[in-house]
């Protein structure tokens, strides 16, 4: 009985170094370099350099299942909507701005699902990002969010000793694609097209 009972306890931590081992190696696999963080900025400092404190931009945006556009005029730290057929306080107002700060959501880690504890499976965003090389404005942003099986946590390899069966981490992806259809710099001393203003800040 004692041997039968030792035999089982080596095997479990047989079973627990080789989970271990192989999430390590998935991990040193997985850590490819993605160039986001770097291309943005050097999109930014385009962008900048170009001094471009008013202009008038129109984008076109596809998510949920549901096609609408924007078209904002920036003047300095003023945005006139001009319209709105997005009526969406997730999309904000889609300025230059606003549109880097969409950018960045692809450079973020994976988060945990159902917890940082019980971390089986994380959502995921993968896509990618067009810059113009002109104007260094983004022009493109696509992206899937997704969830995985997230077999690098300790978490993911408890629950299939647990349950003795794979997580389903299946969820409807959620997709988002951003297109900018126009950008125009403007002369500081032209009239805004419509007189109501808000502040440079949005909703995320």
């Amino acid at each position: 009985m004692r041997e039968t009972l030792l035999r089982a306890r080596r095997w479990r931590t047989g079973w627990v170094v080789a989970f271990a081992a192989l999430s390590l190696g998935l991990m040193a696999s997985g850590a490819i370099p993605a160039p986001y963080i770097e291309r943005r900025e050097a999109a930014q400092q385009v962008w900048k350099a170009q001094s471009i404190t008013s202009y008038h931009i129109v984008v076109r945006a596809f998510f949920a299942g549901r096609t609408c556009a924007q078209e904002i005029e920036v003047r300095g730290t003023r945005q006139y909507v001009v319209r709105d057929t997005c009526n969406s306080s997730w999309l904000s107002s889609l300025t230059v701005d606003r549109l880097f700060e969409l950018s960045a959501r692809l450079e973020a880690g994976p988060e945990c699902f159902p917890s940082k504890q019980d971390c089986f499976c994380h959502r995921v965003r993968v896509g990618a990002i067009e810059y113009d090389p002109n104007h260094g404005v983004p022009i493109t942003i696509s992206w899937r969010r997704e969830m995985q099986p997230n077999w690098q946590h300790p978490a993911y390899w408890k629950r299939v000793w647990n349950t003795r069966e794979l997580p389903n981490c299946a969820t409807p992806a959620r997709t988002l694609r951003l297109e900018v259809v126009s950008l125009t710099p403007l002369d500081n001393y032209e009239t805004p097209r419509i007189p109501h203003a808000s502040s440079a800040t949005g909703g995320s």
